[in-house]
């Protein structure tokens, strides 16, 4: 059996980058299943769908408009073919004659030119031959999504980010990614209840469930819709803080935060000092690009 191989240029997955297509996916995806999701839930998701596209690509490249050569099947002259058994190489059937042994009864024998200059005879017609079994399919890690996802997931994780954030059809909120098209309308009466209901509630903080389950919503739709819509809403309203750790989603009521809370502490507020960036040394400078928090310009 003869085994093919796929594989990818050897940094594809170091220099990834999101494409018009893989955005078009993710959109499709994300209206299909009505679920915000984070960057590295989408991932492997991605990745999977990117590798899928690119066998695809390397199937077709490989065979070039040519059919793979079986024995089990009738050629022409002027027949283009590719051959498996000798390194996918690609050739052309240029004549034929019947073949002379009685033990595989009748058959024809092609000639084939290679693109090298080569020319070499082959069987055809013949239905018990060990060739006939398709080529097996074997890939390389490049192609291998558990081995991709493990080996490159910050890479990944920070393109599909980088891919996003300045798309208009994409929100995020608390991490999460969804369509700005399948926002629920969330008005000033809803948030205005909302800010009565923290109020009431010493000021917060209160899970969006929690508030949901106050304010007069559409029942029709999707939960999870109606929750990351009124999360966008609140989050684009200066009454409302976010308050909640990595990953959970609470609100509180800005004007009944600790006065510690909406100040920025003394010793934590930042004085720019002037100074000329020529004297740094290089170890200095790149110290300093390291550096990635909100006062980084």
């Amino acid at each position: 059996m003869v085994t093919a191989l796929l594989s990818l240029q050897e940094n594809y997955w170091e220099e990834y980058k999101l494409e018009a297509e893989d955005v078009s996916f993710l959109y499709d995806y994300l209206l299909e299943n009505e679920t915000p999701l984070t960057s590295e839930e989408l991932m492997p998701i991605l990745v999977e769908q990117r590798i899928n596209r690119e066998k695809v690509r390397l199937e077709k490249k490989r065979l070039d408009g040519n059919d793979i050569y079986f024995p089990k099947a009738h050629y022409k002259v002027g027949s283009k073919l590719v051959f498996p058994a000798f390194a996918w190489q690609k050739g052309e059937v240029v004549g034929h004659r019947e073949g002379e042994n009685p033990a595989d009864g009748q058959f024809k024998v092609i000639q084939v030119a290679f693109e090298n200059g080569d020319k070499r005879e082959f069987a055809a017609g013949i239905e018990d031959h060990i060739l006939n079994i398709p080529p097996e399919a074997a890939q390389a890690d490049s192609l291998n999504s558990e081995a991709v996802t493990g080996d490159y997931r910050d890479v990944l994780i920070e393109q599909i980010e980088i891919g996003l954030v300045d798309n208009k059809d994409f929100i995020q909120i608390a991490g999460r990614w969804f369509l700005r098209a399948l926002l629920v309308d969330v008005n000033a009466g809803h948030l205005n209840l909302a800010e009565a209901i923290l109020d009431m509630n010493e000021g917060g903080p209160l899970a969006t469930a929690d508030l949901i389950k106050e304010i007069d919503l559409p029942g029709d739709v999707h939960p999870n819709l109606i929750e990351f819509s009124l999360d966008h809403a609140l989050q684009e309203d200066p009454r409302f803080d976010e308050v909640g750790p990595a990953g959970i989603v609470a609100w509180y009521l800005k004007a009944l935060e600790p006065e510690n809370v909406q100040e920025t502490p003394l010793y934590l507020r930042y004085i720019p000092i002037e100074y000329d960036p020529e004297t740094l040394t290089r170890e200095m400078v790149a110290l300093e690009d390291s550096l990635d928090d909100e006062l980084t310009p």
